[in-house]
């Protein structure tokens, strides 16, 4: 053997790399792997229905959105609709209010007119009364300047004494 070189030997550590490399593959290798790939297709997958949810939530926003729109629109709309509303019962409200108050307004207009001309008819009659018992009081006696002044004396008492018990009446 040249150069101390045994081929036995060499055949030998040759067989003992293999069993080595295939044992280590064996071994190690080959579960890492997989457990690697394993790893590789769970995170694809998560990210997938990541992707998935996103889609989703984008999708659910976007309905929530228009039916947040769609509130808001009804919510205008009704609230245009009760303003109209409160504002046609106002102007009824004021309407009716203002026939009754002209309805007030004529009746006491109608009742002040009806005193006024009772209370005229009532001093016309005390007034004539008056004067016909002055002159009954004058044709019946004889005038002197005493029963005179007593006679304008009583009829100028009578007619306060009246209109004294006219006002009290009517208030």
């Amino acid at each position: 053997m040249p150069l101390n070189i045994d081929v036995t030997q060499i055949l030998l550590h040759m067989l003992n790399l293999v069993i080595l490399a295939g044992g280590l593959t064996l071994i190690l290798y080959k579960p890492v792997a997989k457990f690697l790939r394993e790893r590789r297709e769970y995170y694809e997958k998560l990210e997938k229905e990541t992707a998935e949810k996103s889609a989703e939530c984008d999708r659910l926003k976007t309905e929530y959105e228009s039916k947040m729109r769609e509130a808001d629109e009804t919510l205008r709309n009704s609230r245009a609709e009760a303003e109209r509303e409160a504002a046609d019962a106002a102007t009824r409200i004021v309407d009716d209010a203002k026939v009754k108050a002209d309805t007030i307004v004529r009746s006491a207009e109608a009742e002040a007119e009806a005193r006024k001309t009772h209370a005229l008819e009532s001093a016309q009659t005390e007034i004539g009364e008056l004067v016909l018992s002055a002159a009954q009081k004058l044709l019946g006696e004889q005038a002197s300047p005493e029963k005179d002044s007593a006679l304008y004396d009583e009829f100028i008492r009578r007619a306060e004494n009246g209109s004294a018990d006219k006002g009290e009446g009517n208030e």
